[in-house]
């Protein structure tokens, strides 16, 4: 062999070799992600969970019946607003007012608008005619929730700027004072964003793509559409009674419009307890279409680079009002801010954030009444599963470091909730500490069943470690075996702790469990943000709580109410 070809040779090996490595390890990559992509055949599943829990220590414990209690502690269950809505604007003047705005205008960066806006006035020095200085606080909470510190006489601002004026008409339905003193402070408007590829096969089926060819196809089932709680929520509420005056125009609450709503129930997945849980499910593709106002769409690359926003409703103007009997004083610096508010500067700033959309749409101006949307509500609440009932399993953490006010609030927090459970619904509960026991087992929610949901919650006692995974395993079980019994209701798993798992199955374990049966878990972190409980509730599109001894009555109770 020419020695002087040798080096060359030798390369041109290397070369090859490299070449057949790179290929070798691209074709075992490829293989990995395929092979996670490929679905573990449900007898791997099945035998794995029945494995797993004959090594789970279960008891069931004797049923015994409790009071059951139907008065309505709404008022009492609202939560300290300095710790669970703090303000975002602090005023010091000499007359202060103080005013109740939903986030869009008083979270933080495009959020921030009337924070930034009510900084600069206070920045002012400003002062009323006999001299005072005033200034204006700001509290970031959402239109549903003002609404109930307002009519509950718990918490009384002096102004209140929801989205939209129907949570001002259900104020003052339910007996607040309320003086509209501006229609609007800023514009913007409530919309469905649907995907463009839904919205190219409306097009082509409907003709374009409104509102009303939107709720068409959700209802006729070629939809999957999601909007948010018609009850905290403004974008919802105006969404149910616009998708009700569509089903029956002279009488939204009439039969037809009844069934017509049961029918768009179907094509409704879950209603969304917040935003965030609706967006969230577009971008996994769980929902094609979902409510949202334009100042969100238009701020979010997600939504605006791959969906059509289809305006609805009535506007979303963020009106002003008053609340209660405002002295001399406090209308003057009231007036004083608005004034500022709706100058040149704000409300150029107002545009930058996304707001006063520039569009042609006609807004919805038929008049409705605070009676007309309490009604509306109800019936979303009766109506909402579209006759198909719930099967509910509630797993409690009674670990030791639950023991004292935590388990005190957790009973009450319980008992609370369990009252917005609709009888048709079946409901069972689980409390774990190290082991893991049946305090009841599932069954329709009678009222027999609630009288012993209420002796079980009672009877709850703490101590030991928290075996999370070992409970919501069991829990799993328990659903999959019950629902042979009602096979077209939905499932739904509610887990509350107050720690880590350190104790039991890990939760690798357990989340491939519930990914598989595909059960929605909610879950509520009580006193602690826990990240493995957030991973859980977002597998199968549910929604995370974060909550504490202050406020985790009136947070279930919502989540329930929303849910059940």
């Amino acid at each position: 062999m020419n020695k002087s070809k040798s080096p060359v040779i030798i390369a041109v090996i290397g070369a090859l070799v490299t070449m057949i490595l790179i290929i070798v390890v691209i074709y075992n990559n490829s293989s990995k992600k395929e092979e996670k992509k490929t679905p573990v055949p449900q007898k791997n599943i099945s035998q794995s969970l029945e494995s797993c829990l004959k090594n789970i220590k279960v008891t069931s414990a004797e049923l015994i019946k409790g009071n059951v209690d139907y008065s309505d502690k709404g008022a009492a269950n609202l939560p300290n607003i300095n710790t669970k809505y703090p303000l975002t604007v602090e005023g010091n003047g000499d007359v202060d007012i103080e005013i109740f705005s939903t986030s869009e205008k008083a979270g933080k960066n495009n959020n921030g608008w009337l924070n930034e806006v009510a900084e600069e006035f206070n920045r002012q020095g400003n002062r009323l005619s006999n001299g005072k200085t005033i200034s204006v606080s700001v509290r970031s909470i959402a239109s549903g929730a003002s609404c109930d510190y307002i009519t509950n006489n718990v918490y009384i601002p002096q102004a209140y700027t929801p989205s939209n004026e129907l949570f001002g008409e259900l104020a003052s339905e339910n007996g607040a004072k309320l003086k509209l003193e501006a229609e609007s402070l800023v514009s913007n408007v409530a919309g469905i964003a649907v995907s463009r590829t839904a919205a190219s096969t409306l097009k082509s089926k409907y003709g374009d793509v409104s509102f009303e060819t939107v709720v068409d196809a959700v209802a006729a089932g070629e939809l999957q559409m999601g909007y948010t709680y018609p009850y905290t929520s403004a974008t919802g509420l105006n969404f149910l009674v616009n998708a009700l005056q569509h089903f029956d125009s002279s009488d939204m609450l009439s039969s037809a419009a009844i069934e017509k709503f049961q029918q768009l129930q179907k094509g409704i997945p879950f209603v969304c307890y917040t935003t965030d849980q609706m967006v969230n499910a577009m971008q996994s593709g769980t929902l094609q279409a979902g409510v949202v106002e334009y100042q969100a769409y238009t701020n979010s690359a997600v939504l605006k680079g791959g969906y059509d926003f289809v305006p609805f409703g009535y506007k979303h103007s963020n009106p002003l009002y008053s609340v209660g009997d405002l002295s001399a004083d406090q209308h003057e610096a009231l007036s004083a801010f608005l004034n500022y508010a709706l100058s040149d500067a704000p409300q150029a700033h107002a545009r930058e954030y996304g707001f006063d959309p520039d569009n042609s749409y006609s807004y919805n101006t038929s008049k409705l009444s605070g009676a007309d949307i309490i009604s509306a509500q109800r019936l979303w609440k009766q109506e909402k599963d579209s006759g198909t009932p719930t099967v509910a399993l509630f797993i409690a953490d009674v670990s030791g470091s639950m023991g004292g006010d935590p388990l005190a609030r957790l009973k009450e927090s319980l008992l609370e909730a369990s009252k917005n459970i609709k009888p048709d619904n079946y409901v069972g509960l689980l409390s774990y500490s190290d082991n893991v026991s049946i305090e009841l087992p599932i069954a329709q929610f009678t009222l027999e069943q609630q009288s012993y949901f209420a002796g079980a919650v009672e009877r709850m006692r703490t101590g030991g470690n928290t075996a999370t995974y070992d409970a919501l395993m069991v829990g799993v079980d328990l659903i999959n075996q019950y629902k042979q019994n009602v096979p077209d209701a939905k499932a739904m798993i509610f887990l509350l702790s107050d720690g880590q798992c350190n104790e039991g199955y890990d939760y690798r374990t357990a989340a491939d469990i519930v990914d598989y049966y595909g059960i929605p878990i909610y879950t509520i972190g009580y006193n602690e943000d826990i990240d493995s409980l957030k991973d859980l509730s977002s597998i199968n599109e549910a929604v995370y709580i974060d909550a504490d001894n202050d406020d985790v009555v009136y947070e279930l109770a919502a989540l329930f109410n929303a849910q059940m």
